[in-house]
Formats: C-alpha cells, sequence, structure tokens
C-alpha cells in the first residue's frame, strides 16, 4: 500500500463583498505602514490557506495486477498451472528413472566396500568439489541469464512507475525460488530413497538428505541473484544480498533486465533452431586476460596447436571449468575401471562430466566447424585443422586420466584391461565432441523432442558406448569387449566423414 496525493476539488467562490474602508484616524503617531491584507480583483480576502492536494491511499498489488492482465492476459494467470505440471513431470521423471538409477549405482557392487568407499576422504573430497562446481556454474549462468527476467514489456512499462522494485519483481523471483527449492529436495530424496533401498541406510537418511538437497537448492537460487545483481555496476554488490532478497530485487537495473531478457530469446531462438553459434557469439565476453601475448609464426600444425594454448590463457574461465569437469568425470571413470568394488553404472555418471570437460578445451574445433567452407589462411586442410584442434584437449585429458590411473596405482593393484579401457574412453570423447562441433544444422522438422535428441546423439553415443566397456571390463569379457572397441572406432571414423561432409556442404 502507497500513499500519493490527489488534487482536492476546488470549492466555488463566495459572492465578491467589497472590502471594508479603514476610518481615518486623527493620532499623529498611528503606523502609516500599508496594510498587508491581500485582496484579489473581486475583493476577497485572499490571505487564509489554499486546502492542498489529500493523500490518498492506492494497492499496488491490484495495481500490478492490472497490468499484468494488460500485459500477459489470460497466460499470465496459467503461468502457475504450466509450473505445477512441470513440476509434476520432474516428479515422475525422478521416481521412474531416477530411483532405478541410484538404487543401480549402490546395487552393483558389494554393499560393505562401496560404503567404506563412499565414506573414504577422497570420495567427500569429490562430492565436496562436485558441489562447488555446481554452485559455480550457477554463478556463471547468472551473469547472462538470471532468476529474475520478466517479459520486455513489463521492463519498460511497469518498472519506470513509482512502485517498489522488489515488489514489481517479486513474483520472478518467486518462481525461481520455489523451483530451485523443489529440485533440490527432489534431489535429495531420490539419492536418500536409494541409499536406503539398497539397505546401505536406515530411513533417517531420507530426511538428512532430503534437508540437505532443500538447503543447496535455496543457497544455488540465492547465488544466482546474487551474480544476475553483480552482471550490472551498482553501490550495492555485496554477499550481504544473499540474505536481503528485497534489496537485491531493488538492486537490479532496468537495462540488465533487458539485457537479460534479450539472452533468453537468443538462447531459445538459437536452441530450437539448431544454431548454436548465435548463442556463444552473443554469450561471448570481452577478452581481458592474456592480451600481450602473440601467436609465433611457424608451420601451419604447429601455429594452429599454440592458437588454441593462446586462446585457452585468454579464456581462463574456460579452461578452469574444463579442468573442474575433467577432473571430476576422469575421477569417477578410473574408479568405475580399477576398483573392484566401484559399480558399473559408474563410468555412466563419470563419461557426462568427462565429455563435457573436453568440450570446454576445444573450442577451436567449434570455430573451426562455424567457419566450415571457408579458404584456409594457413593452407591446411580440413582433417589436419581438426587434428591439431583437438591436440590440447586431448593431451590435457591424457594428463587427467593419466594421474587418477597413478593415484589408483599406488593406493592399490591397477586390473591389467584398465588401461586399454581408458584408452576406449578416451577415444569415444574426441568422437564425441568432434560429432557435436560438426553436426551442421538440423534438416528435420524442427519440433523441441527432436532438437533435443538431435542435441543428444554424441553425448548419448559416448555414454552408452563408454558404459558398455566399463560393463565388460568388469566381467573380463574381452571377446566381447573387441566387438564394442571396433562400434569405437566407427564412431571415431563417422565424426571424420562429418568433418568432410560438412566442409564439402559448404563449399558446395
Amino acid at each position: 500500500m502507497s500513499k500519493r496525493k490527489r488534487p482536492a476539488r476546488v470549492e466555488p467562490a463566495p459572492e465578491p463583498t467589497a472590502p471594508p474602508v479603514p476610518e481615518p484616524t486623527s493620532d499623529s503617531t498611528a503606523s502609516t505602514a500599508p496594510d498587508r491584507t491581500a485582496y484579489d480583483r473581486t475583493g476577497n480576502d485572499t490571505t487564509h490557506d489554499v486546502p492542498g492536494p489529500a493523500e490518498v491511499d492506492y494497492d499496488d498489488h491490484d495495481l500490478l495486477g492490472q497490468a499484468d492482465w494488460v500485459i500477459g492476459g489470460e497466460a499470465a494467470r496459467k503461468a502457475r498451472q504450466q509450473g505445477l505440471y512441470a513440476g509434476y513431470v520432474l516428479f515422475l521423471g525422478a521416481l521412474v528413472y531416477g530411483l532405478p538409477i541410484v538404487q543401480a549405482v549402490f546395487r552393483t557392487s558389494d554393499a560393505t566396500s562401496l560404503g567404506d568407499q563412499l565414506r573414504s576422504p577422497v570420495a567427500i573430497a569429490l562430492l565436496v568439489a562436485s558441489v562447488a562446481a555446481l554452485l559455480g556454474a550457477v554463478v556463471f549462468a547468472g551473469r547472462f541469464r538470471g532468476p529474475v527476467v520478466p517479459p520486455m514489456p513489463w521492463i519498460d512499462l511497469v518498472l519506470p512507475v513509482p512502485v517498489d522494485r522488489a515488489l514489481a519483481l517479486r513474483r520472478w523471483w518467486r518462481y525461481a525460488a520455489v523451483g530451485g527449492v523443489f529440485v533440490g529436495a527432489l534431489s535429495g530424496l531420490t539419492i536418500g530413497a536409494g541409499l536406503a533401498f539398497a539397505h546401505l541406510a536406515g530411513v533417517g537418511t531420507l530426511i538428512v538428505t532430503t534437508l540437505v538437497g532443500t538447503a543447496l537448492g535455496v543457497l544455488a537460487t540465492r547465488l544466482w541473484l546474487w551474480s544476475q545483481v553483480r552482471s550490472w555496476p551498482g553501490p550495492d554488490r555485496g554477499l550481504s544480498l544473499l540474505w536481503r532478497v528485497p534489496d537485491a530485487l531493488r538492486e537490479l537495473h532496468a537495462e540488465s533486465l533487458r539485457a537479460h531478457s534479450a539472452n533468453t530469446s537468443t538462447m531459445a531462438g538459437s536452441a530450437l533452431t539448431g544454431n548454436l553459434r548465435t548463442a556463444r557469439l552473443a554469450l561471448t565476453r570481452p577478452v581481458r586476460h592474456g592480451r600481450s601475448a602473440r601467436l609465433r609464426p611457424g608451420r601451419p600444425f604447429g601455429v594452429l596447436v599454440r592458437r588454441d594454448v593462446l586462446g585457452l590463457r585468454r579464456t581462463p574461465g574456460a579452461f578452469l571449468s574444463g579442468l573442474g569437469l575433467t577432473l571430476l568425470g576422469g575421477a569417477v571413470v578410473t574408479w568405475a575401471f580399477t576398483q573392484p568394488a566401484a559399480p558399473s553404472i559408474a563410468a555412466t555418471i563419470g563419461l557426462l562430466p568427462l565429455y563435457l570437460g573436453f568440450g570446454s578445451w576445444a573450442e577451436g574445433l567449434r570455430l573451426q566447424a562455424d567457419n566450415a567452407g571457408t579458404p584456409s589462411l594457413l593452407g591446411t586442410g580440413e582433417l589436419t585443422e581438426a587434428v591439431a584442434h583437438v591436440t590440447v584437449p586431448t593431451a590435457l585429458t591424457v594428463l587427467v586420466l593419466g594421474g587418477w590411473v597413478g593415484v589408483a596405482g599406488a593406493f592399490g593393484s591397477l586390473p591389467v584391461g584398465a588401461p586399454l579401457s581408458l584408452w576406449l574412453v578416451l577415444v569415444l570423447v574426441v568422437a564425441g565432441n568432434v560429432l557435436a562441433a560438426f553436426r551442421g544444422a538440423p534438416t528435420f522438422m524442427l519440433r523441441p523432442q527432436m532438437v533435443v535428441a538431435w542435441y543428444a546423439v554424441p553425448a548419448l553415443s559416448v555414454v552408452v558406448l563408454g558404459s558398455l566397456v566399463a560393463v565388460l571390463t568388469k566381467a573380463t569379457n574381452y571377446t566381447w569387449l573387441s566387438v564394442v572397441s571396433w562400434l569405437v572406432y566407427a564412431v571415431l571414423a563417422w565424426a571424420v566423414s562429418k568433418v568432410r561432409r560438412l566442409t564439402y556442404l559448404h563449399r558446395a
């Protein structure tokens, strides 16, 4: 409720009357100062105060509701129903797919040995690193697309009016906050239920994991909002905004909200049309590191490799994110291949961050795919250039996997088939990233389900074949492992053919 002044109704003027005439006095000591009483042209006394504008109470909630109806119409009222339906679908997905997968992780190995390894310092450190990486990803995403992004008409028409900005933006924050709490609680409940059903923990674990997941959901959403506030210069950008949500909402600038709304439209449009280059160009930050470094001349292959190294120096965020994902994925994959107590499905979980970490280092490969068909300034062929661009990510991934294999060998015996299996995983990761970079544009009808499947083909190829390699390695079935190895090299050949096809298609 706010108070604003409204002009009062003007009363009609009374009938004009003649002003009284002062009587003359004979006193010589009387004052000769002029009378200060003011009269208008009709003779009325104007020295009395005119009643000022009255204060009238307006209901800000009612005004915002009317603006919401004018801007959003019936679709604005259905937003809550759509959110409830999305939560219902997510709950069914966790019940049908999440709980069985978590149980499979804990049931496919010896419960005692697995429990001892999960309580080891290395496992706890990896868990803490995973949570820190997740929160860091939330902070990184908040710079481009925060939790509070109202539609553009709301930003242009409602935010400039004299209404508390925290009240005007509260609805979008509530959507994000409720969603974060729900996802965190559901994730904790799924993990706790998997531990309980696998007889690795008691029923009390459900309560503990649910509370921990809820707390992480709250922390993640507030870090997300804090990162959005920091995306625009302002007087108040400290960590105290994490528990001062209304003040954080008031710090959101209109220009920042416009930029985040534009980023949302750009990313959604590029994702639905299969044109990820537009999203990458829109989200690219100016280079602020390594600007004094220069590329040394040399042979084309060496120049391309040094160019990728220089690119990682100038984008330390990409290097650090790739390092974190690769360390996490490499640790889980190496644990799955070298430890008998590890479940086979652990490799499935570790392959995805390993694949994404390699992709964070392979920006040169994506730039080659974006400019496919253009003449090469260095005179190299498309395959030679692709091999040069995967050299740096492959070398870094080999160092990470080799380090984890050394750690596993130092603390226990190393199976004979583990190095061969890890080599097949490395080939799969390289082939999957080449497929992802040179996938081109979709040639089918653009429907959301088909576009998602089209995006997921490279990652699914890596995860499915890598899981088969893990299962066959654990079972010491080397006959079928040789068959799967041929499938791995077939995926690599498919990736090479995609490089040639996309290059020749653009040239044609």
